[in-house]
Protein backbone atom coordinates (compact mmCIF):
# COMPACT_ATOMS: atom_id res chain seq x y z
CA UNK A 1 0.00 0.00 0.00
CA UNK A 2 1.51 3.29 -1.07
CA UNK A 3 1.71 6.05 1.53
CA UNK A 4 0.76 9.49 0.23
CA UNK A 5 1.05 12.64 2.29
CA UNK A 6 -2.37 14.22 2.90
CA UNK A 7 -2.92 17.82 1.88
CA UNK A 8 -3.20 19.01 5.49
CA UNK A 9 0.42 17.94 6.08
CA UNK A 10 1.96 20.24 3.51
CA UNK A 11 1.61 23.40 5.56
CA UNK A 12 0.71 26.96 4.58
CA UNK A 13 2.36 30.32 4.16
CA UNK A 14 0.93 31.56 7.48
CA UNK A 15 2.30 28.57 9.38
CA UNK A 16 5.66 28.96 7.71
CA UNK A 17 5.79 32.67 8.54
CA UNK A 18 4.89 32.01 12.17
CA UNK A 19 7.56 29.32 12.42
CA UNK A 20 10.23 31.48 10.81
CA UNK A 21 9.40 34.35 13.14
CA UNK A 22 9.65 32.16 16.24
CA UNK A 23 12.88 30.51 15.15
CA UNK A 24 14.46 33.83 14.19
CA UNK A 25 13.70 35.35 17.59
CA UNK A 26 15.19 32.41 19.48
CA UNK A 27 18.24 32.22 17.20
CA UNK A 28 18.94 35.90 17.89
CA UNK A 29 18.84 35.15 21.62
CA UNK A 30 20.97 32.04 21.08
CA UNK A 31 23.75 33.82 19.17
CA UNK A 32 23.49 37.27 20.77
CA UNK A 33 26.62 37.09 22.96
CA UNK A 34 28.55 34.45 21.01
CA UNK A 35 32.21 34.96 20.07
CA UNK A 36 32.33 32.97 16.83
CA UNK A 37 36.09 32.54 16.98
CA UNK A 38 35.77 30.84 20.37
CA UNK A 39 32.75 28.85 19.18
CA UNK A 40 34.82 27.56 16.25
CA UNK A 41 37.59 26.54 18.64
CA UNK A 42 35.05 24.69 20.82
CA UNK A 43 33.93 22.72 17.75
CA UNK A 44 37.50 21.63 17.01
CA UNK A 45 37.99 20.32 20.55
CA UNK A 46 35.10 17.83 20.37
CA UNK A 47 36.08 14.18 20.79
CA UNK A 48 34.43 12.30 17.91
CA UNK A 49 34.77 8.98 19.75
CA UNK A 50 31.65 9.76 21.78
CA UNK A 51 29.41 10.65 18.81
CA UNK A 52 28.82 7.14 17.42
CA UNK A 53 27.84 5.59 20.77
CA UNK A 54 25.65 8.62 21.50
CA UNK A 55 23.70 7.99 18.27
CA UNK A 56 23.25 4.31 19.16
CA UNK A 57 21.79 5.34 22.51
CA UNK A 58 19.52 7.90 20.82
CA UNK A 59 18.08 5.34 18.39
CA UNK A 60 17.56 2.94 21.29
CA UNK A 61 15.43 5.71 22.78
CA UNK A 62 13.41 5.92 19.54
CA UNK A 63 12.83 2.15 19.79
CA UNK A 64 11.58 2.68 23.35
CA UNK A 65 9.13 5.27 22.00
CA UNK A 66 7.85 2.71 19.49
CA UNK A 67 7.44 0.24 22.36
CA UNK A 68 5.49 2.86 24.30
CA UNK A 69 3.18 3.40 21.31
CA UNK A 70 2.64 -0.37 21.21
CA UNK A 71 1.26 -0.14 24.77
CA UNK A 72 -0.96 2.83 23.96
CA UNK A 73 -2.45 1.05 20.91
CA UNK A 74 -2.77 -2.40 22.49
CA UNK A 75 -6.51 -2.06 23.22
CA UNK A 76 -7.08 -1.32 19.51
CA UNK A 77 -4.58 -3.63 17.84
CA UNK A 78 -1.51 -5.57 18.98
CA UNK A 79 1.28 -4.18 16.79
CA UNK A 80 4.87 -5.16 17.52
CA UNK A 81 7.18 -2.28 18.42
CA UNK A 82 9.48 -3.01 15.49
CA UNK A 83 6.56 -2.51 13.07
CA UNK A 84 5.81 0.83 14.72
CA UNK A 85 9.46 1.95 14.74
CA UNK A 86 9.53 3.14 11.08
CA UNK A 87 6.23 5.00 11.56
CA UNK A 88 7.63 6.74 14.64
CA UNK A 89 10.75 7.59 12.61
CA UNK A 90 8.55 8.99 9.83
CA UNK A 91 6.83 11.23 12.37
CA UNK A 92 10.18 12.54 13.61
CA UNK A 93 11.48 12.97 10.07
CA UNK A 94 8.45 14.93 8.86
CA UNK A 95 8.44 17.04 12.04
CA UNK A 96 12.01 17.98 11.22
CA UNK A 97 11.24 19.14 7.66
CA UNK A 98 7.72 20.59 8.06
CA UNK A 99 6.67 23.17 10.68
CA UNK A 100 4.20 23.00 13.58
CA UNK A 101 4.38 19.25 14.30
CA UNK A 102 2.97 18.14 10.92
CA UNK A 103 4.76 14.83 11.50
CA UNK A 104 2.12 13.83 14.05
CA UNK A 105 -0.59 14.09 11.39
CA UNK A 106 1.48 12.16 8.86
CA UNK A 107 2.24 9.51 11.49
CA UNK A 108 -1.49 9.00 12.14
CA UNK A 109 -2.11 8.85 8.39
CA UNK A 110 0.59 6.21 7.85
CA UNK A 111 -0.74 4.19 10.80
CA UNK A 112 -4.16 4.20 9.12
CA UNK A 113 -2.78 3.12 5.75
CA UNK A 114 -0.49 0.42 7.16
CA UNK A 115 -2.62 -0.97 10.00
CA UNK A 116 -6.17 0.28 9.31
CA UNK A 117 -6.47 2.18 12.58
CA UNK A 118 -8.70 5.25 12.46
CA UNK A 119 -6.74 8.46 11.88
CA UNK A 120 -8.52 10.10 14.80
CA UNK A 121 -7.76 7.18 17.13
CA UNK A 122 -4.14 7.17 15.94
CA UNK A 123 -3.85 10.92 16.42
CA UNK A 124 -5.39 10.66 19.88
CA UNK A 125 -2.89 7.95 20.87
CA UNK A 126 -0.05 10.13 19.55
CA UNK A 127 -1.38 13.01 21.64
CA UNK A 128 -1.22 10.71 24.67
CA UNK A 129 2.46 10.00 23.92
CA UNK A 130 2.99 13.76 24.25
CA UNK A 131 1.24 13.72 27.63
CA UNK A 132 3.61 10.95 28.75
CA UNK A 133 6.52 12.99 27.38
CA UNK A 134 5.38 15.95 29.45
CA UNK A 135 5.08 13.73 32.51
CA UNK A 136 8.65 12.41 32.14
CA UNK A 137 10.14 15.83 31.38
CA UNK A 138 8.38 17.25 34.43
CA UNK A 139 9.84 14.38 36.46
CA UNK A 140 13.29 15.32 35.13
CA UNK A 141 12.68 18.95 36.14
CA UNK A 142 11.73 17.88 39.65
CA UNK A 143 14.84 15.70 40.01
CA UNK A 144 17.13 18.39 38.57
CA UNK A 145 15.72 21.20 40.70
CA UNK A 146 15.91 19.09 43.88
CA UNK A 147 19.52 18.13 43.09
CA UNK A 148 20.37 21.80 42.59
CA UNK A 149 18.71 22.79 45.86
CA UNK A 150 20.71 20.24 47.87
CA UNK A 151 23.94 21.20 46.07
CA UNK A 152 24.51 17.81 44.43
CA UNK A 153 28.12 17.61 43.16
CA UNK A 154 28.50 21.36 43.53
CA UNK A 155 25.30 22.33 41.65
CA UNK A 156 24.00 25.78 42.54
CA UNK A 157 20.34 26.88 42.59
CA UNK A 158 18.56 26.17 39.27
CA UNK A 159 17.00 29.64 39.26
CA UNK A 160 13.45 30.97 39.37
CA UNK A 161 12.64 30.12 35.73
CA UNK A 162 13.22 26.36 35.99
CA UNK A 163 11.74 26.17 39.48
CA UNK A 164 8.62 28.07 38.37
CA UNK A 165 8.25 25.89 35.28
CA UNK A 166 8.52 22.81 37.48
CA UNK A 167 5.74 23.99 39.81
CA UNK A 168 3.45 24.87 36.90
CA UNK A 169 4.05 21.59 35.05
CA UNK A 170 3.65 19.37 38.12
CA UNK A 171 0.06 20.58 38.49
CA UNK A 172 -0.71 20.99 34.77
CA UNK A 173 0.62 17.67 33.46
CA UNK A 174 -0.55 15.64 36.45
CA UNK A 175 -4.01 17.18 36.13
CA UNK A 176 -4.16 16.41 32.41
CA UNK A 177 -3.05 12.83 33.04
CA UNK A 178 -5.84 12.33 35.59
CA UNK A 179 -8.48 13.96 33.35
CA UNK A 180 -7.62 11.72 30.39
CA UNK A 181 -7.69 8.73 32.71
CA UNK A 182 -11.21 9.66 33.81
CA UNK A 183 -12.32 10.08 30.18
CA UNK A 184 -10.90 6.67 29.27
CA UNK A 185 -12.63 4.93 32.19
CA UNK A 186 -16.05 6.49 31.40
CA UNK A 187 -16.00 6.88 27.59
CA UNK A 188 -19.80 6.94 27.08
CA UNK A 189 -20.34 9.56 29.78
CA UNK A 190 -17.35 11.57 28.55
CA UNK A 191 -18.64 11.54 24.97
CA UNK A 192 -22.08 12.69 26.10
CA UNK A 193 -20.73 15.49 28.32
CA UNK A 194 -18.26 16.76 25.72
CA UNK A 195 -20.97 16.61 23.05
CA UNK A 196 -23.31 18.69 25.21
CA UNK A 197 -20.60 21.29 25.82
CA UNK A 198 -19.80 21.51 22.11
CA UNK A 199 -23.49 21.76 21.22
CA UNK A 200 -23.73 24.98 23.24
CA UNK A 201 -21.36 26.69 20.84
CA UNK A 202 -23.02 29.13 18.39
CA UNK A 203 -24.55 27.33 15.39
CA UNK A 204 -23.64 23.84 16.65
CA UNK A 205 -26.82 22.80 18.47
CA UNK A 206 -27.97 20.21 15.89
CA UNK A 207 -24.61 18.85 14.92
CA UNK A 208 -23.66 15.23 15.65
CA UNK A 209 -20.17 14.76 17.08
CA UNK A 210 -19.37 11.41 15.46
CA UNK A 211 -15.63 12.08 15.65
CA UNK A 212 -15.64 11.99 19.45
CA UNK A 213 -15.90 8.19 19.68
CA UNK A 214 -12.69 7.32 17.75
CA UNK A 215 -10.91 10.19 19.48
CA UNK A 216 -11.76 8.80 22.92
CA UNK A 217 -10.91 5.28 21.74
CA UNK A 218 -7.38 6.46 20.98
CA UNK A 219 -6.79 7.46 24.60
CA UNK A 220 -8.59 4.49 26.17
CA UNK A 221 -5.30 2.84 27.14
CA UNK A 222 -5.58 5.07 30.21
CA UNK A 223 -8.35 2.79 31.48
CA UNK A 224 -6.04 -0.25 31.59
CA UNK A 225 -3.51 -0.34 34.43
CA UNK A 226 -1.19 -2.73 32.58
CA UNK A 227 -1.06 -0.46 29.53
CA UNK A 228 -0.46 2.63 31.67
CA UNK A 229 2.40 0.95 33.54
CA UNK A 230 3.89 -0.30 30.27
CA UNK A 231 3.69 3.18 28.73
CA UNK A 232 5.21 4.79 31.84
CA UNK A 233 8.12 2.33 31.90
CA UNK A 234 8.73 2.79 28.17
CA UNK A 235 8.60 6.59 28.57
CA UNK A 236 11.12 6.51 31.40
CA UNK A 237 13.46 4.32 29.34
CA UNK A 238 13.05 6.52 26.24
CA UNK A 239 13.78 9.80 28.00
CA UNK A 240 16.44 8.27 30.24
CA UNK A 241 18.29 7.15 27.09
CA UNK A 242 17.89 10.59 25.53
CA UNK A 243 19.33 12.26 28.64
CA UNK A 244 22.17 9.71 28.58
CA UNK A 245 22.83 10.68 24.96
CA UNK A 246 23.04 14.35 26.03
CA UNK A 247 25.53 13.38 28.75
CA UNK A 248 27.64 11.49 26.18
CA UNK A 249 27.75 14.58 23.96
CA UNK A 250 28.82 16.49 27.07
CA UNK A 251 31.68 14.01 27.50
CA UNK A 252 32.69 14.70 23.90
CA UNK A 253 33.12 18.33 24.99
CA UNK A 254 34.84 17.20 28.22
CA UNK A 255 32.22 18.99 30.33
CA UNK A 256 32.57 18.36 34.06
CA UNK A 257 28.83 18.55 34.74
CA UNK A 258 26.77 16.13 36.88
CA UNK A 259 24.07 14.03 35.21
CA UNK A 260 21.10 15.98 36.71
CA UNK A 261 22.20 18.99 34.61
CA UNK A 262 21.53 16.93 31.48
CA UNK A 263 18.12 15.96 32.84
CA UNK A 264 17.36 19.68 33.10
CA UNK A 265 18.74 20.34 29.60
CA UNK A 266 16.50 17.59 28.19
CA UNK A 267 13.46 18.96 30.02
CA UNK A 268 14.01 22.63 29.17
CA UNK A 269 14.91 22.11 25.50
CA UNK A 270 12.15 19.64 24.70
CA UNK A 271 9.44 21.53 26.56
CA UNK A 272 10.33 24.80 24.84
CA UNK A 273 10.16 23.39 21.29
CA UNK A 274 6.38 23.44 21.65
CA UNK A 275 6.78 27.19 20.93
CA UNK A 276 6.18 28.26 17.29
CA UNK A 277 9.31 27.62 15.25
CA UNK A 278 10.50 26.18 11.97
CA UNK A 279 10.78 22.44 11.45
CA UNK A 280 12.73 20.55 14.09
CA UNK A 281 12.35 23.22 16.75
CA UNK A 282 15.38 25.11 15.43
CA UNK A 283 15.91 28.14 17.64
CA UNK A 284 13.99 27.27 20.83
CA UNK A 285 15.97 24.04 21.34
CA UNK A 286 19.35 25.74 20.96
CA UNK A 287 18.46 28.70 23.17
CA UNK A 288 17.01 26.55 25.98
CA UNK A 289 20.02 24.22 25.89
CA UNK A 290 22.48 27.11 26.06
CA UNK A 291 20.57 28.96 28.77
CA UNK A 292 20.37 25.85 30.96
CA UNK A 293 24.05 24.98 30.55
CA UNK A 294 25.10 28.54 31.39
CA UNK A 295 23.55 28.20 34.85
CA UNK A 296 26.28 25.69 35.78
CA UNK A 297 29.17 25.85 33.28
CA UNK A 298 30.85 28.90 34.90
CA UNK A 299 30.62 27.34 38.39
CA UNK A 300 30.47 23.53 38.32
CA UNK A 301 32.21 23.40 34.94
CA UNK A 302 34.94 25.78 36.14
CA UNK A 303 34.90 27.92 32.95
CA UNK A 304 35.16 31.66 32.52
CA UNK A 305 32.06 33.37 31.15
CA UNK A 306 33.32 33.71 27.55
CA UNK A 307 34.48 30.09 27.31
CA UNK A 308 31.22 28.90 28.87
CA UNK A 309 29.18 30.89 26.33
CA UNK A 310 31.14 29.52 23.36
CA UNK A 311 31.04 25.95 24.65
CA UNK A 312 27.30 26.13 25.32
CA UNK A 313 26.65 27.42 21.78
CA UNK A 314 28.78 24.68 20.21
CA UNK A 315 27.23 21.99 22.43
CA UNK A 316 23.68 23.06 21.58
CA UNK A 317 24.40 23.17 17.83
CA UNK A 318 26.03 19.73 17.71
CA UNK A 319 23.48 18.15 20.04
CA UNK A 320 20.53 19.38 18.00
CA UNK A 321 22.18 18.28 14.78
CA UNK A 322 22.60 14.78 16.19
CA UNK A 323 19.00 14.76 17.42
CA UNK A 324 17.34 15.81 14.14
CA UNK A 325 19.56 14.87 11.17
CA UNK A 326 20.03 11.07 11.53
CA UNK A 327 16.40 10.37 12.50
CA UNK A 328 15.20 12.61 9.65
CA UNK A 329 17.22 10.55 7.18
CA UNK A 330 15.85 7.29 8.60
CA UNK A 331 12.27 8.59 8.74
CA UNK A 332 12.20 10.00 5.23
CA UNK A 333 13.89 6.84 3.92
CA UNK A 334 11.16 4.76 5.61
CA UNK A 335 8.50 6.95 4.01
CA UNK A 336 10.13 6.45 0.60
CA UNK A 337 10.28 2.67 1.10
CA UNK A 338 6.60 2.57 2.07
CA UNK A 339 5.82 4.38 -1.19
CA UNK A 340 8.14 2.42 -3.50
CA UNK A 341 7.83 -1.17 -2.21
CA UNK A 342 4.12 -1.65 -3.15
CA UNK A 343 4.79 -0.27 -6.62
CA UNK A 344 7.59 -2.78 -7.15
CA UNK A 345 5.37 -5.65 -5.99
CA UNK A 346 2.70 -4.55 -8.46
CA UNK A 347 5.23 -4.46 -11.31
CA UNK A 348 6.44 -7.97 -10.44
CA UNK A 349 2.86 -9.27 -10.41
CA UNK A 350 2.15 -7.72 -13.80
CA UNK A 351 5.32 -9.20 -15.31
Amino acid sequence: MSVRLPTWATGSAARLALGLGGSSAFLVLFLRNADFHQVGRAFTEVSAWWIGPALVVYFAGIAARAWRWHWLLLHIQNIAWWRLFPIVAIGFGVNNVLPLRAGELVRAHVLYQRHDISRLSGLSSIFMTRVYDGLMLTFFLVIGVIMSLIGFQGMNDAGDELTGAMAFLVFGITGAFLVFGAIARRPVDAERIIGRILSRLPGQSRREWTWLSPLITGMSAQANRRQVVGALVASLIAWGLEALMYWMVGQAFNLALPFPVYLLVAAAANLLITAPSTAGGVGPFEWATKATLLIWLPTVGAMNVQDAEATAVAFAAILHGLVIIPISIVGLLALWIFQVAPQRRLLRAQS
